[in-house]
């Protein structure tokens, strides 16, 4: 406990080291966003791993997904999940959680817990104390309270179940001490106690009902949500339960109007997407670029309204293909590794211009072609 309250104390020392990772315009919340997540198992998964490679080769991935829906009203954003609502207020600088509710409980923070700050460098971090009160089960009076420090606390590169590799991969951890207390709601009828920081100090010091939350939120450079979430929750050295959840970047590059991000991946892949660069519809030529003399060939069938990538490697790769709009809405896509051609119909889209991405472990190109 000792321990507990100096790592409290000296929550108020954060510090800045180095460049900018998260920032307001890339990694905001923004309502009228969906998202779809599956839960995932992977075997050996070190959540707390400083060799900074996170390696989803191996996941177990579920079949069902659920969604994750953000609306908005007046200046309160609400993240709809696993049916449980957290309420943020977001401005220019920070994300706070004021508020949180499910079937048997619900919250408001007039100590709001600081979700996420504008810019986030790798070795910021941000700490303080929460504080709220509600219901539980519509019968007891609850007060839900503690210490939270978030910190990017590393970068690196994940390996997707599909193999494909994200570089720049920005982790957040979160470590909360909650304490709850609660009472019968006709004993609060008149007055509820206000909590002050030192009120939280002391309750924390008590034997109260005290667990520790930690929660991991892996952000990749150019996509505006966590790739990963894990959370854990434990009581003393007892670990309760442990979840984790991936959202596909695929799905990401689907939002509707996300130019910020649609920007920073462009610029990743090393290749000019602007609408006078070449494409397909220029002539049937080699791109060579990637790892292992990998180089790649394009071709445009009007007549039978497909695009085909046809590849060459020194070395076995495996190459994934995704026919898309120029929003990101991804339409079809296809993986070979055996070193035959990729075929995707445009049979079904509308006239307009459309854009091919390939992608070969950490390389990502661009094409553009024309329906007509």
């Amino acid at each position: 406990m000792k321990k507990l309250l100096l790592s409290i104390i000296s929550f108020a020392v954060c510090q800045t080291i180095s460049g900018q990772q998260i920032s307001q315009s890339n990694n905001r919340y923004r309502g009228n966003d969906a998202l779809e997540k599956k839960q995932v198992t992977v075997i050996s998964f070190d959540l707390n791993s400083k060799n900074c490679v996170w390696n989803l080769e191996d996941a177990e991935l579920s079949k069902a997904t659920y969604q994750a829906e953000y609306t908005t009203e007046t200046d309160t954003l609400m993240a709809v999940e696993r049916g449980s609502r957290t309420y943020y207020h977001q401005d220019r600088d920070v994300v706070s959680i004021i508020g949180s509710e499910n079937v048997q409980e619900l919250i408001s923070y007039d100590m709001p817990e600081t979700w996420l700050r504008f810019p986030m460098h790798v070795g910021d971090s941000v700490c303080g104390y929460f504080n709220g009160t509600g219901k539980y089960c519509d019968k007891l009076f609850m007060r839900r309270f503690g210490t939270y420090k978030t910190k990017a606390d590393a970068i690196g590169k994940m390996v997707l179940p599909d193999g494909d590799t994200l570089r720049n991969v920005t982790r957040l951890h979160t470590e909360r001490y909650v304490g709850t207390v609660m009472a019968p709601i006709d004993t609060m009828e008149f007055r509820i106690p206000a909590f002050t920081v030192d009120s939280i100090i002391k309750h924390l010091s008590a034997d109260t009902i005290q667990f520790r939350e930690d929660v991991y939120r892996w952000y990749a450079e150019g996509y505006r949500y966590p790739v990963l979430e894990a959370m854990t929750l434990s009581r003393g050295k007892e670990k309760l339960t442990e979840e984790m959840f991936y959202c596909p970047p695929e799905i990401q590059e689907q939002l509707v109007l996300d130019e910020e991000n649609k920007q920073t991946r462009a610029r990743l892949t090393g290749r000019n997407t602007r609408s006078g660069d070449s494409g397909p519809a220029d002539g049937d030529k080699d791109r060579k670029g990637g790892p292992d003399g990998f180089a790649y060939n394009i071709r445009q069938d009007e007549g039978a309204k497909t695009v085909t990538v046809s590849y060459s490697s020194e070395q076995p790769v495996k190459v994934t293909a995704l026919l898309a709009n120029s929003q990101g809405y991804v339409y079809h896509r296809a993986s070979k590794s055996d070193g035959s051609a990729i075929s995707l119909s445009y049979g079904n889209l509308r006239p307009g211009q459309y854009i091919l991405h390939i992608n070969i472990g950490s390389e990502k190109y661009a094409e553009k072609f024309n329906v007509k």
